[in-house]
């Protein structure tokens, strides 16, 4: 049973849902005119952006605009983070159709303090305007930027993202193993959306209970950002990718939310694999609860994610990553 401050939050969240939608419109039908459902994307990204400016940090955090070449983002930092050079590299979510570095920002701010290091926001092109692979593009432009010009070291960074960012953090790596790259220190999917196919049985069990998700505007963003693509395409879909030779990773989910199974396959599909791979599922919680701090299993699972950021990207870490002197 979920704490009471998590049933009220989630109380909150349902109303707050309802209330977005309702000025956005109304919910289209799934089956309608690719213009509606567009339009209503459009609508619901303005209102999450203005959401995203009336976000107030901590006093104890900060943000500053970073310019890369072709790309946009942020710095985040809490004053805990410390002087390190591990850093945080954040994938923000929503579903590659909204979303960015300033609706981000709080949930940033919350992995910075835990795992102690600056977190840094790319901001992607998102569809429908934009199909696959522009969001990747700029995401790897912006993970290039991070090792060769600001000189982060690979295995001291964490790469994290929330729902489409999740996906979209696991096919960086993916990329970057098959490109022959050095790979961060670890992976931390929060309600990871890695299936754009929707073959999770949750996809329908919990439509209707997941308070944020719906199954039928799922699949028209999924096809916004895939392009020509076919779904099951593991390039946009690392679901059905090969994920042999990735580095440790966490992934937390929701018992309520339907890309539940998405998380469970996930973590099997990477121990089978040979991965060091946990997953964490979180009972009545939904979508990125870790997005709401301020109820106790939400702050238990950041101190979590931040203590594998670190056990990971941290000195020993990095020691043991290294090659080591042979006996006489």
């Amino acid at each position: 049973m979920p704490s009471l401050r998590a049933r009220l939050v989630k109380q909150g969240l349902v109303t707050s849902v309802r209330l977005m939608r309702a000025r956005g419109g109304g919910a289209p039908d799934p089956a309608g005119p690719l213009e509606d459902l567009e339009a209503y994307a459009l609508r619901m990204r303005e209102q999450l952006e203005e959401m995203g400016n009336r976000i107030r940090l901590p006093k104890t955090a900060s943000w500053e605009a970073c310019e890369m070449p072709g790309v946009l983002g942020e710095w985040v930092r809490d004053e805990r983070a410390g002087d390190t050079d591990r850093v945080v590299f954040h994938i923000h979510g929503g579903a590659y159709a909204m979303g960015s570095p300033r609706s981000h920002r709080g949930l940033a701010a919350a992995l910075s303090r835990t795992a102690r290091a600056p977190v840094l926001l790319p901001e992607y092109r998102l569809a429908p305007e934009h199909v696959f692979p522009a969001a990747l593009d700029d995401v790897l432009a912006a993970w290039r930027w991070l090792v060769d010009v600001h000189g982060a070291p690979p295995e001291r960074i964490a790469v994290s993202g929330d729902s489409a960012g999740g996906g979209l953090g696991l096919s960086l790596l993916v990329h970057l193993r098959d490109e022959g790259q050095p790979l961060p220190g670890c992976y931390v999917g929060m309600s990871p959306w890695t299936d754009l196919a929707g073959t999770g049985e949750s996809m329908h069990e919990l439509d209707g209970i997941d308070p944020w998700l719906s199954a039928g505007l799922v699949e028209p963003a999924a096809r916004a950002y895939a392009g020509d693509l076919e779904l099951s395409d593991p390039r946009v879909s690392p679901h059905y990718a090969d994920l042999t030779g990735l580095p440790p990773m966490l992934v937390h989910v929701g018992s309520d939310e339907i890309l539940r199974d998405d998380a469970r396959r996930l973590v099997t599909r990477a121990r089978e694999a040979g991965l060091d791979a946990s997953l964490g599922e979180f009972s009545g919680l939904w979508h990125v609860f870790h997005a709401f701090p301020g109820f106790p299993e939400s702050r238990h699972a950041l101190r979590e994610i931040g203590a594998f950021m670190r056990r990971h990207t941290g000195a020993d870490a990095v020691a043991s990553s290294l090659p080591q002197p042979r006996s006489a």
